[in-house]
């Protein structure tokens, strides 16, 4: 084989890897493009939809979605992280989870005029928000029940073991995902996928469960606190959740929550 054979074979093997990176950039670039279009579309919603925009009804639906999602997501991680399934809900009633709807609703209200601007501002407002609000949650469980669900005494840089710095920047990593992806996809598929038609009615029966629910649930916690000091059940409603949710019973639905000894 001639110099000018192997030049030209070698030249022609260039330009076939040329072509294949030039149609590789291609297809990456339609997809990103697609998926633009599409976040601006599920971002956009469906004007006139009863829960179009951030109102009332759109907050609750992403407060109720996230309730759910978020108590399957851990479940899953915890999963695979131990080899074992264990009770993640916060409520006695199916699998909900309250921090995990009020936390979404706080990014979305707190970063949604951030949604076009840097990645790192809605890092670090996503890490100070879920820092703040996770302490917070912390505080008022103990506060109120005497109780705590999480502690991270043990972890460098935490707060009064309510919260560390890694948490934190796990927060902003989730905000910086639930702000640029998973919100633009929920938005989406409220306005189209939840009925406008009885959308009102549908919100308004699920909004009465949850509170049912919340009231229900906060009341059986402060029940087992009442029993654990030493209280008597003398009203109607001690009786019924000394008989419908014993200390067993909430051991099980929630098995992280331990007493803080005074």
């Amino acid at each position: 084989m001639t110099t000018q054979e192997r030049f030209a074979r070698r030249r022609k093997k260039l330009e076939e890897k040329l072509t294949r990176l030039d149609l590789q950039e291609a297809r990456t670039l339609q997809r990103e493009q697609a998926h633009d279009e599409q976040i601006a579309r599920d971002l956009a919603g469906v004007p006139g939809h009863f829960a179009h925009g951030l109102n009332f009804y759109k907050l609750f639906w992403v407060f109720f979605l996230c309730c759910f999602l978020g108590v399957v997501i851990e479940t899953v991680f915890c999963w695979i992280a131990s080899g074992r399934l264990s009770q993640r809900t916060g409520l006695v009633w199916g699998p909900f989870n309250l921090i995990y709807g009020i936390g979404a609703v706080l990014l979305t209200v707190c970063l949604h005029p951030f949604i076009g601007k840097s990645d790192r501002w809605i890092f670090i407002g996503g890490s100070i928000i879920g820092g703040a609000f996770e302490y917070f949650c912390s505080w008022l469980q103990e506060t109120v029940l005497g109780t705590v669900s999480w502690d991270y005494t043990g972890y460098p840089f935490n707060l009064n073991g309510r919260i560390n710095l890694l948490y934190c920047l796990f927060w902003g990593a989730l905000a910086l995902v639930w702000v640029k992806e998973v919100f633009p996809r929920l938005n989406g598929f409220i306005e189209r996928r939840v009925s406008k038609t009885y959308g009102v009615v549908i919100s308004w029966v699920l909004i009465a469960f949850m509170l049912a629910n919340s009231l229900v649930s906060g009341a059986a916690v402060l029940r087992q606190s009442q029993r654990y000091e030493g209280v008597p059940a003398t009203h109607a409603w001690q009786q019924v959740l000394d008989d419908r949710f014993p200390d067993s019973r909430l051991a099980k639905i929630y098995p992280s929550m331990v007493r803080v000894e005074e």
